[in-house]
């Protein structure tokens, strides 16, 4: 028994001084080299660039190449042994984009409403992110491509599409791959370089909604509306639906249609509102025309426009607006920064994409105090605004009782609701539509905008109550 110990303690030690040697070696060892690898686009055996599925070319990982080290007399370097020396290849250091940001308007920018937001964004990108902006205006939809061609010849790497009737462009000019990004307002589509947001603009127009049901007198409350602006059929049925938070049955509101762009459709169409009994007119424009031309003629004002107060500073009782900014910054940081990603983006009350006016000295007592909590409901989540039942103006229900309709379905109402008592169109067709000049413009303009409407950050509170005394 005592011969078997002894022989394990020998065991033991042996394999005790065999582990230490190969830890003492392991120590010694020197670690392989970590050779530096480069990115290199890869081809089939044709030669022809590999792509992946969105177009984009494939890239692989190689190694770098080696080369002999020479001194300044061209003669090759050697180690003490005479072995020729070697370096691996340097790559050239990446080329710095220069970014630039090009801004693209259906409409003009003098007296314009939603264009003045986007206004507002563009001057702030040069105030946080110090980069250039320019813009071009007045750009129909067949003008698209010319007004990005000319932006990129300009500088631009960056597009800002301001209408959502530039959608299906967008779409088609980002399949190029020419290295611009858009960020598209309005559309569906969202790929490798583009990114498309909009917002829940409704949520704020059925707030208005019942400020005008709360202040009106006859009970008659009109609307003019360009049906083409963004999401105009959701936007006025949550109005009419806020209004009848108030009214109920007694709902009566009248929508006149006319383009922004025509001045002798909107005075017809704000004559007509005010000779039919409307005491309070609610404006969905481009243009802030309407909410001018109707000031001081004895009819309380809501309208789609920030500087509300200033159009008119007797005669408003609210507005509801986007606030751009912050979104758009934010994307046009994240290709700077590059890590771009695309998405399909749609800020509500509770984001601060969609925002409003305070509520004016004017307005009737109460008004504040009513709105707010509506207001508050629908940040929430808590109050759903298109909550059936809900009939059309034909009298066919379109939201069944208990059933609501997201942003989703919202944005794809083309239907007016039933306590629309009446609708004029003076709308007519336009055969020599105003067409750009294709003037690139900087950014001036909208320098000042931003000092007026600094709308980069989400408001910490909520709507501002303004009473009217009693």
């Amino acid at each position: 028994m005592t011969a078997i110990k002894t022989r394990l303690k020998i065991l033991a030690a042996a394999f005790a001084a065999a582990a230490m040697i190969f830890t003492l070696t392991g120590c010694n060892s020197e670690p392989e080299e970590e050779i530096p690898m480069k990115s290199v686009t890869m081809t089939d055996e044709y030669g022809d660039l590999i792509t992946d599925a969105d177009g984009n070319p494939a890239y692989t990982e190689v190694p770098l190449e080696t080369i002999l080290v020479t001194d300044d007399m061209g003669a090759i370097v050697t180690d003490e042994s005479g072995n020729p020396q070697y370096e691996y290849e340097k790559l050239p250091e990446p080329e710095k984009i220069i970014h630039k940001v090009g801004f693209v308007y259906s409409g003009s920018v003098e007296g314009s409403t939603t264009n003045l937001m986007f206004e507002a964004a563009r001057a702030q990108i040069k105030k946080s992110l110090g980069i250039d902006t320019c813009y071009i205006e007045n750009v129909l939809v067949a003008d698209f491509p010319e007004a990005v061609r000319l932006l990129q010849e300009a500088g631009c790497t960056i597009i800002v599409s301001c209408s959502h009737k530039f959608a299906n462009s967008v779409d088609r000019e980002a399949r190029t791959l020419n290295g611009t990004t858009y960020i598209s307002f309005g559309g569906e589509n969202s790929s490798s370089n583009v990114t498309c947001f909009g917002g829940e603009l409704y949520q704020t127009a059925a707030v208005t909604g019942m400020a005008a049901a709360h202040n009106t007198v006859t009970n008659k409350i009109g609307i003019i509306a360009d049906p083409g602006e963004y999401n105009a059929y959701g936007v006025l049925d949550a109005f009419c639906l806020g209004a009848a938070e108030i009214l109920a049955a007694q709902t009566d509101v009248r929508v006149d249609w006319a383009w922004s762009n025509n001045e002798a459709e909107i005075r017809s169409a704000v004559d007509d509102l005010i000779t039919q009994g409307c005491d309070v007119i609610m404006s969905y424009m481009e243009s802030d025309l309407p909410i001018r031309y109707a000031a001081g003629r004895g009819v309380k004002l809501i309208g789609n426009a920030a500087n509300i107060p200033e159009l008119a500073p007797d005669d408003y009782l609210t507005a509801f607006h986007f606030n751009f900014s912050t979104h758009i910054v934010d994307k046009v940081r994240s290709v700077m920064n590059d890590n771009f990603h695309p998405s399909k983006y749609a800020g509500d009350i509770a984001s601060g994409m969609v925002r409003m006016v305070e509520f004016s000295p004017m307005s009737k007592t109460g008004t504040g105090t009513i709105c707010s909590k509506y207001y508050n409901y629908i940040k929430s989540g808590n109050a759903k605004i298109f909550t059936g039942e809900i009939r059309n103006a034909n009298g066919v229900v379109v939201v069944e009782k208990g059933q609501s309709l997201e942003w989703n379905n919202v944005s794809r109402i083309n239907w007016l609701i039933n306590t629309v008592r009446r609708t004029t169109p003076f709308t007519e067709i336009n055969e020599n539509p105003i067409s750009s000049d294709f003037v690139i413009r900087g950014s001036t303009a909208a320098e000042t905008t931003a000092e007026s409407a600094d709308t980069t950050e989400p408001p910490e509170d909520d709507v501002v109550i303004v009473e009217a005394q009693p």
